[in-house]
């Protein structure tokens, strides 16, 4: 699983889409709203992931919002080399089911060189 992930999720209401990176174990990643940080381990197919979502962005009339109050969540799923789907819920909120889909972001190739004009 190591590498960047497109990420698109859903808990409870809230919906968003970012992008994760997997490393040694190690998650760390964000969308416009949440800065995401965990740890996940892979047995065969399976994959399970704890997460820390923190907030961290200042809405129009509002301070900063509070670092202090962050989601943990646990999740679990099934992955492939390009695509993961897991499921599961916040810590103590078991009422709020959390749905992510992952697709593994392809290697960039360097573009062909310009040929000069003769």
């Amino acid at each position: 699983m190591e590498g960047y992930w497109i990420t698109h999720f859903s808990a409870g209401t809230a919906r968003g889409d970012g992008i994760a990176m997997l490393h040694g174990g190690e998650l760390l990643g964000g969308d416009l709203e949440r800065i995401w940080r965990g740890t996940y381990e892979e047995e065969d197919q399976k994959v399970y992931m704890r997460v820390r979502l923190s907030p961290f962005v200042r809405r129009e009339g509002e301070e900063m919002m509070a670092r202090e109050r962050p989601v943990i969540m646990t999740l679990e799923g099934t992955c492939t080399e390009d695509a993961a789907t897991l499921a599961g819920h916040p810590d103590q909120r078991e009422d709020v089911l959390v749905h992510v889909e992952m697709r593994k972001c392809k290697a960039m190739r360097s573009p062909a060189p310009l040929r000069q004009a003769a």
